[in-house]
């Protein structure tokens, strides 16, 4: 029997008090803990049984990532991190299956991204959802209104100030509910709190579109613009 994954089963994930103000969780359907983490770029030698627990008095973040086994997807936990959302890694994760990976960031830019096989499909701030880019960009248009997400957000002529953003404007637990929509899963606490599998990430030499274009978030050029400016994510 389907379990309805509700808006209190992400909501203590939305609150950061677990992961803190900077995480990533990408959800991808059909692989294992270790092969995941293989994909993702962890070196093979660093692949071993590690817990959150250890993860963090151990201050072994961002560099290791964490893998657990969530109902045919598994799940990547970064904690200071957003390797799993890097061009290479996207196409890496989803060859051959499905990746839906949220990333938070308190003090830049938020993140979602949907791929399969190779292919980043939909990539978009939560936050801002109506800039979005991809080879299907609109693509999650049913899903994203079914969670509260509404895809035309904000309007051309809305003030982003952050000071001016509306009750219309998306959160957290909007992302992570799009994620569950996607994917039938959730991360618990249990799971979280559980064994699992972690392994050292290798650097990236190339910085993602999302990088550049939170570097060049104080100049006056409009988010949407930056990206097709700078977009690079060819095959």
């Amino acid at each position: 029997m389907e379990v309805e994954i509700t808006y209190a089963d992400v909501s203590w994930l939305a609150r950061g008090w677990e992961l803190g103000d900077i995480w990533c969780l990408t959800f991808v359907r059909g692989l294992d803990e270790a092969e995941a983490l293989r994909r993702l770029g962890t070196a093979e030698e660093s692949i071993r049984p590690l817990t959150y627990r250890e993860l963090t008095d151990e201050g072994l973040f961002p560099r290791t990532a964490l893998a657990g086994r969530l109902e045919g997807w598994v799940v990547l936990i970064e904690r200071n991190g957003c390797e799993a959302t890097k061009p290479d890694a996207v196409r890496a994760l989803s060859a051959g299956t499905e990746l839906v990976s949220v990333f938070r960031h308190d003090y830049a830019t938020d993140l979602f991204v949907y791929a399969i096989d190779g292919d980043r499909l939909t990539s978009f701030d939560p936050r801002k959802p109506a800039w979005r880019y991809g080879s299907d960009p609109d693509c999650l248009l049913e899903a994203m209104r079914e969670v509260g997400v509404h895809p035309t957000y904000p309007s051309e002529d809305h003030v982003t100030r952050e000071a001016d953003i509306s009750a219309e404007a998306p959160t957290m637990n909007e992302a992570l509910m799009l994620a569950a929509r996607l994917t039938g899963v959730v991360l618990t606490k249990e799971v979280l709190d559980g064994p699992l599998m972690g392994g050292v990430v290798g650097a990236q030499a190339d910085a993602t579109l999302e990088e550049d274009a939170g570097q060049l978030a104080t100049t006056s050029l409009r988010t949407a613009d930056l990206f097709a400016a700078m977009r690079r994510d060819g095959p």
